[in-house]
C-alpha cells in the first residue's frame, strides 16, 4: 500500500514553538516513513517590533538571512540523527512571504503534509497567524496539520469528520487510513438545516459517507447530526465535548467560524481549536 505521507514540510520561526514542532514532525516522520524539510522565510518586517493580531513581530535586524541560516544549520545537526535510518532531514532559508514560499516549496518538493505549530498563547511570532492555512491548502492541494503540544501521532483514537453538502472523499480517505492504523473511531458529524432542500442534501451525503465507511473500511464509525448555524463552531464544540484527538476539515466555508467578523478577518477553526486540525482541500 502506498504510504499516506512521504514528505513533510515544517515552517520554522525560531521561537519557543520551534523545537516542539520539529520533535512532533520527527515523531510523525518516523511513524509514516517520511523525509522532513525545514523552512524559514525572512519576511521584510518593520525596523521595530510591532503588535499585530495578538502577536509580536520580529524586528528586521534580528532576522537576517545569515543569522537564519546559522540557526537552521544547528537545528538540522540536532535533529537529523533522531530520524530512523534512511529518512532525510534538510532545510532552506528564503526571503519573501510565508504563503508564497511555502506554496512554491510544496509544489517543487512534492510535499504532501505541512505541520504548523499552534500555541494557545498569542505572543512572539506564532506562525499560525502568519500563514493562511485555508488559502494555502486550497491553492497547493496539500493537507496542513496545525499541531498542538498534546498531539501524539500514535494516539488518534477519536477523529471528527464533518460531512455536509457533498461527499468528501479526500477527507474520508485520510481519516480512514489514520483511524485504521491506530484502531481508532471516526465520528461523522452532519449539519442539519432549517431549509428543507439543504437539509435533505446534507442527510443524503452523511448517509452515503457512513455507508461507504461501513462497507469498505475496517474502522469503527459513529454517525450523528446536529442543527446549528455554523459548521465550524458545531464541529469544534462536538470535538471538544468528546475529547477528540484530531479534527479533519475541508478548507473553505467549513473552516470559518460564525459571524461576519470571522469571515472578514479570517477567524478559522484551526486558530481557535485546542485540538489538532488537519485541513484538506476538496478536489
Amino acid at each position: 500500500m502506498q504510504r499516506l505521507f512521504d514528505h513533510i514540510l515544517v515552517p520554522v520561526g525560531f521561537n519557543r514553538n520551534t523545537n516542539f514542532i520539529i520533535e512532533k514532525a520527527v515523531q510523525a516522520a518516523n511513524h509514516f516513513g517520511c523525509d522532513i524539510h525545514l523552512l524559514h522565510v525572512c519576511t521584510p518586517y518593520l525596523p521595530i517590533s510591532v503588535f499585530f493580531d495578538g502577536y509580536f513581530s520580529v524586528p528586521a535586524f534580528f532576522n537576517t538571512e545569515e543569522k537564519a541560516r546559522h540557526k537552521m544549520k544547528k537545528l538540522v545537526s540536532k535533529y537529523r540523527n533522531r530520524l530512523r535510518e534512511g529518512l532525510l532531514l534538510d532545510a532552506s532559508v528564503r526571503s519573501g512571504s510565508w504563503d508564497v514560499q511555502m506554496k512554491e516549496l510544496i509544489i517543487t518538493r512534492h510535499i504532501n503534509l505541512v505541520m504548523i505549530p499552534r500555541h494557545k498563547k498569542k505572543f512572539f511570532g506564532a506562525l499560525v497567524h502568519e500563514v493562511n492555512v485555508n488559502e494555502l491548502s486550497l491553492q497547493s492541494q496539500c493537507p496542513i496539520l496545525t499541531v498542538t503540544r498534546d498531539f501524539d501521532v500514535k494516539h488518534l483514537q477519536n477523529i471528527v469528520v464533518p460531512v455536509n453538502d457533498f461527499l468528501p472523499l479526500r477527507k474520508l480517505s485520510v481519516a480512514t487510513r489514520l483511524a485504521s492504523q491506530f484502531n481508532g473511531m471516526i465520528h461523522l458529524m452532519g449539519h442539519r438545516s432549517s431549509r428543507y432542500a439543504e437539509d435533505k442534501r446534507n442527510i443524503k451525503h452523511l448517509t452515503m459517507a457512513y455507508q461507504l465507511l461501513r462497507d469498505y473500511a475496517d474502522v469503527k464509525v459513529y454517525c450523528s447530526s446536529k442543527e446549528g448555524k455554523n459548521v465550524a463552531d458545531d464541529t469544534l464544540a462536538y470535538a471538544t465535548n468528546i475529547q477528540a484527538d484530531l479534527i479533519v476539515v475541508n478548507s473553505g466555508k467549513e473552516s470559518v467560524l460564525k459571524g461576519w467578523f470571522s469571515r472578514w478577518f479570517g477567524n478559522y477553526l484551526y486558530k481557535r481549536s485546542a485540538i489538532p486540525v488537519l485541513t484538506i482541500s476538496p478536489k
